[in-house]
């Protein structure tokens, strides 16, 4: 029989390494549940909070079930109408409604403190329904070590106690028979035989205690006995046990009634944490293998799927090179979808060579399982993924003969391959290794051309590897195939691993035979043995394989370029910043000296008249005088300046690099900031007539046309409405927010401790007592830098980690001095 896609593409040991990031039964169970869909609303939906759960621990939280008890075993037990559950299973129960509680707690704590930033998470903690009461009951019952409580009900407390007085009287009666007795050493001792409580007498004096003999020792030479006076006291006891144990099952039946009563929610609430359980895994999974987040194209309607991978990775093979400190090599390409060059032939099919060992099984494995992944709700291994949603994943790959049923090689592959035909639709990914082994090289090519002809007549998304050279001619001449090649390192004589969409590549059989330790004689006997055209045909591929590279490179140079150019402006721009605004505040300076210089000449040569009358009219016109030739002056000024910037910018080609908006009449309001032409930076507008306005740039402000205006780039917010009567508005002056924790996640050290110094003045203004210093773990050195800063605050009395269950050391809790 033959493999199915999950098989061949590993998709087990994918769930395997889910599973291990999971933390309790029901998340394992629902990882293993995990299965191929074509439904877009439910997948949406799963990586939507997925993508929750990601930013949940980016924040520093994390979330957990492993103190939860499998609570599949009694929640079966209770489809049974008569069974009735054991302590232990209660226990379990008690479990489940204790993590139910702490759930809702959580994202009622996380909804206060990040204002509804997680929406589906905490939704799915709301709908469970609270539990507590049942949890309650249990442990008011049940002890933890399985045992039933005295305070389970009043009348198992009223039975227990009385079982205590009547043993306590038992045993005092015994042990008052015991030193009348005298007995010896050995014989001194009340004990239980049938659940009797008796007192042990030498055989040979047996007559002298009268009562019942329950045993002897292996001896034979005591007995143990009941005394008659004690018997009816030890009946009391054995009735009060059985009283004790009717009691005890009909408290277990009472509350196994009490659960089955809330079987459903019951369940609800074990799904709920199973899929959370399996949603943060999922979540942990993506951020150790380096996970994206799927983008599909389009549904499994779509009449020309396409498929997008960056730096795709296969995780199960990503996790064995790790494990023996070796890196996987990713891969990128891109297949199907509307053609990018107007009236040609979008490419459906890769057809991928190279030589053996060089990773084009692979390629097919990590493609094929970054489908099925994405459409089973599990992040894909890759930088970017644009994935279609296919109705099926086809796959032939590997050694599929079998003796038993009289298949060869060959003979497997064709059934395969008939097999996937006859399921096969345009929305179907379709990935075949080897097409055309097995058989005569010239029929198995042929047979391949046809079969890889046929895969693209019907519009699906194939992906093939060979050695045939006819396959890689067949894709470089055809409309809508692709050739690809596995990189081989000539030098070296080993595979790169590395996939080269575009060109063919070389089986370099011969060189993987010499690199193996062949003679070297076989190998110049083997390559004598080429034709001319195999000669040909592997100069063109290494040809080829050198140009790629040459161009790969001069894109790296130029990229490289581009950015050092994209700096060098910045820099330059930054500079001239400086100097012009050095330059205007000289000028500002210089003005202002010049200005005050002529006023005190004008003053001294005012003092000078001796008419006072005359010289008091003086004062008054030169004052008039003066205001105007200043207003003149600054003016002239403004404009130079404007003048000199506009020359200056010019000079240095700066543009502003800033979307602005269009100039309105309208927006031209005092208070708006606004592009004028010439200068570097917006200046605020402060007045304006039918044909210019006074704007405000840093110490100046300067008349300038309405047509120099060239954008508004933002206004003044409008003034706030009237509050009704009665209603009062505390404002914040401070740029962080008051509250009971501050996320300095991303800062730096010196950043943080800014931040920080200000979060806690406000704390105390506001009369907290603690707050909480988000830092997350990274390094440490956040964490380290914070603590150092904080032993020496004088707000602060002490500091500590949070609690694990809170977020740990990814916290700091900082009690305040009162």
């Amino acid at each position: 029989m033959s493999r199915t896609a999950e098989d061949v593409l590993e998709f087990d040991r994918l769930r395997e390494l889910l599973r291990g990031q999971t933390t309790c039964a029901p998340g394992r169970r629902a990882i293993d549940a995990l299965a191929f869909s074509t439904g877009r609303a439910a997948l949406d939906a799963a990586f939507a909070l997925i993508a929750e759960a990601i930013a949940y621990r980016r924040d520093g939280s994390e979330l957990g079930f492993s103190s939860l008890a499998d609570p599949e075993p009694w929640l079966a037990e209770l489809e049974a109408p008569a069974a009735v559950l054991t302590p232990p299973m209660l226990l379990a129960a008690a479990s489940l409604a204790d993590t139910v509680a702490w759930l809702r707690e959580t994202f009622r704590d996380s909804l206060r403190h990040t204002a509804g930033k997680f929406p589906r998470l905490t939704a799915r903690a709301d709908a469970i329904a609270d539990l507590r009461p049942l949890g309650a009951a249990i442990r008011r019952a049940v002890l933890p070590n399985g045992e039933i409580s005295d305070d389970a009900s009043p009348e198992l407390k009223r039975i227990r106690g009385s079982m205590g007085r009547t043993r306590e009287t038992v045993q005092k009666t015994l042990e008052r028979i015991l030193r009348a007795r005298g007995g010896e050493a050995g014989e001194d001792y009340v004990t239980l035989r049938n659940d009797r409580f008796v007192i042990p007498v030498r055989a040979a004096e047996r007559r002298q205690v009268q009562g019942v003999v329950h045993a002897a020792s292996a001896t034979g030479q005591t007995v143990f006995v009941e005394p008659f006076e004690t018997i009816e006291l030890n009946n009391k006891l054995v009735q009060l046990a059985e009283d004790e144990a009717v009691e005890i099952a009909r408290i277990l039946e009472e509350l196994t009634g009490r659960l089955r009563a809330n079987r459903g929610p019951l369940r609800f609430a074990a799904a709920a944490i199973a899929e959370l359980d399996s949603v943060f895994a999922r979540a942990r999974f993506a951020r150790e293998f380096n996970c994206t987040l799927p983008e599909f194209t389009g549904d499994a309607s779509l009449e020309m799927p396409s498929l997008e991978l960056k730096d795709a990775r296969h995780p199960v093979l990503a996790d064995t090179l790790r494990a023996h400190g070796r890196d996987i090599v990713p891969i990128t390409l891109a297949l199907g979808g509307p053609s990018a060059t107007p009236g040609t032939t979008a490419e459906t099919v890769l057809v991928i060579s190279g030589p053996n060992t060089g990773g084009k099984t692979v390629v097919l494995k990590t493609v094929g399982l970054a489908v099925l992944a994405a459409q089973s709700g599990i992040p894909v291994a890759a930088e970017a993924a644009r994935l279609p949603l296919v109705d099926r994943v086809l796959v032939d790959i590997g050694d599929e003969q079998s003796i038993a049923a009289d298949l060869s090689t060959f003979s497997a592959h064709i059934l395969n391959v008939r097999a996937m035909l006859e399921e096969a639709t345009p929305q179907s990914l379709v990935l075949v290794d080897e097409l055309g082994t097995g058989t005569a090289p010239e029929e198995g090519a042929a047979l391949a051309v046809a079969l890889l002809d046929e895969f693209r007549a019907r519009g699906c998304l194939t992906l093939a590897t060979t050695h045939h050279n006819r396959l890689k001619t067949y894709a470089s001449t055809t409309k809508g195939v692709l050739n690809a090649a596995v990189e081989f390192d000539e030098i070296n004589l080993r595979p790169t691993y590395r996939l080269m969409v575009g060109v063919p590549g070389g089986s370099s059989g011969i060189d993987i035979a010499q690199r193996l330790g062949l003679p070297a004689h076989v190998i110049d006997r083997a390559r004598a043995q080429l034709s001319p055209e195999a000669h040909e045909a592997a100069a063109l591929i290494a040809y080829l394989h050198r140009s790629r590279d040459e161009l790969e490179a001069l894109k790296r140079e130029a990229t490289r370029a581009a950015h050092e150019l994209a700096e060098e402006k910045n820099r330059l721009q930054t500079e001239w910043t400086d100097r012009q605004r050095t330059r205007l505040k000289e000028l500002e300076h210089q003005f202002a000296q010049t200005l005050e210089k002529h006023e005190k000449e004008v003053a001294r040569a005012i003092e000078g008249v001796k008419d006072r009358e005359l010289r008091a009219q003086m004062e008054k016109q030169t004052h008039r005088k003066l205001v105007k030739a200043r207003g003149e002056a600054r003016e002239e000024a403004d404009a130079a300046t404007v003048a000199h910037l506009s020359e200056s910018q010019a000079d240095l080609g700066i543009s502003a690099g800033q979307p602005l908006k269009p100039v309105a009449q309208s927006d031209l309001v005092p208070g708006a900031r606004v592009r004028v032409r010439g200068l570097p930076t917006p200046v605020t507008l402060r007045r304006r007539d039918d044909t210019s306005a006074e704007v405000e740039a840093g110490p100046l402000r300067m008349k300038v046309a309405l047509t120099d205006i060239t954008a508004v780039v933002e206004k003044e917010p409008p003034a706030k409405p009237a509050l009704p009567r009665g209603v009062t508005v505390r404002t914040q002056p401070a740029a962080e927010p008051v509250g009971e924790e501050i996320n300095l996640i991303g800062c730096t050290v010196e950043e943080a401790t800014r931040r920080v110094d200000k979060f806690l003045d406000q704390a105390a203004l506001a009369g907290s007592s603690q707050v909480r210093l988000i830092h997350g773990h990274g390094t440490g050195a956040l964490r380290r830098g914070l603590a150092e800063f904080l032993k020496t605050h004088p707000l602060v009395e002490s500091i500590r980690a949070e609690a694990d269950d809170r977020g740990g050391t990814a916290i700091t809790v900082v009690e305040l001095k009162e």
